[in-house]
């Protein structure tokens, strides 16, 4: 299952590395980083995760768990199926 982070902008103290790095733990053998982008309007990482057929509800809220505890901004989304949520509604 394809997940995408959208967000405007990094938490003051991460950077882009730094998050890719603690996704990567995170996810360890349940998924994985596949794409980057960056622009002056803020950016996405897009991410798979291998557990889609067994319940994808654990990967999905370790991400938002993992993007509120890193303090990323109200305004920041995941985005399933083409539909983007707040990660923190």
């Amino acid at each position: 299952m394809e997940l995408l982070i959208h967000f405007k902008t990094l938490p003051d103290n991460k950077t882009l590395d730094d998050v890719h790095g603690e996704l990567t733990a995170l996810l360890a053998d349940d998924g994985w980083l596949t794409g980057i982008c960056e622009s002056p309007e803020g950016g996405c990482l897009e991410l798979e995760l291998e557990d889609e057929r067994a319940n994808p509800k654990h990967g999905i809220l370790a991400v938002k768990h993992y993007l509120q505890s890193a303090s990323f901004a109200p305004d920041t989304t995941i985005e399933l199926s083409g539909v983007p949520v707040g990660i923190y509604e």
